[in-house]
């Protein structure tokens, strides 16, 4: 009777814990799964700086034709590569006046803002290009910071007390102003802003049709 009750109890232990090959199962699926969950959560987290990067710079577009037509101002907003956008303010007279017919002094109406840390105002070879495939068939693709296409592109954009979005000669100012992450096409964004209304609207590179292509 001494001899089964040690037996049955050496047996109980064996059946209560766990073999050699059993931990080394439990520890690989464990490795696989964190693998798995962190080559989901890496491309998340880039998608999630390059887009605070394009909706910062939307943003800051937005506000400033608000503000100007707003409070009968001229909003001006520098793009400096790789990673500044400084926004200021300069009085006018009349809700008709421009740029060069008031001549304001502008001075800073906020601090500098940069973009988020890893993202800067870059195109990364691959981004459509053709005419008729940039962010509302706007420019070449060719510069990060493209505004005033028309007339040979700008870093800046002036808001007007009516609406628009004029260069410093008072012409309709175009343009386009792309985002992304060093080395990572698909993390491409891009701003696009109409002279004529001063609207601007965020685009995301994507596959269209098996290529890579913009879409809102």
């Amino acid at each position: 009777m001494r001899m089964n009750r040690r037996s049955n109890s050496s047996e109980g232990c064996k059946e209560g814990g766990f073999s050699l090959i059993e931990a080394v199962v439990v520890v690989g699926i464990i490795s696989v799964t964190l693998a798995m969950a962190l080559v989901g959560i890496v491309p998340a987290m880039i998608t999630s700086r390059s887009n605070a990067g394009m909706e910062l710079v939307l943003g800051e577009l937005r506000r400033a034709h608000e503000r100007a037509v707003d409070e009968r101002r001229i909003y001006r907003v520098t793009f400096v590569p790789p990673q500044t956008i400084q926004v200021d303010v300069g009085q006018v007279a009349a809700i008709g006046t421009t740029i060069t017919g008031s001549s304001p002094a502008f001075a800073a109406a906020q601090p500098a803002l940069l973009l988020p840390a890893t993202v800067q105002f870059l195109v990364i070879p691959g981004i459509p290009t053709a005419a008729g495939t940039t962010p509302d068939g706007l420019g070449s693709g060719a510069k990060a910071i493209d505004l005033d296409v028309a007339n040979g592109g700008a870093t800046q954009i002036y808001f007007q007390p009516d609406g628009r979005a004029l260069d410093a000669l008072n012409r309709l100012n175009d343009g386009v102003v792309y985002v992304a992450e060093p080395g990572n096409l698909y993390s491409s964004r891009a701003v696009s802003v109409f002279g004529s209304t001063g609207r601007a609207k965020g685009w995301f590179l994507s596959t269209v049709a098996g290529v890579a292509g913009w879409v809102q």
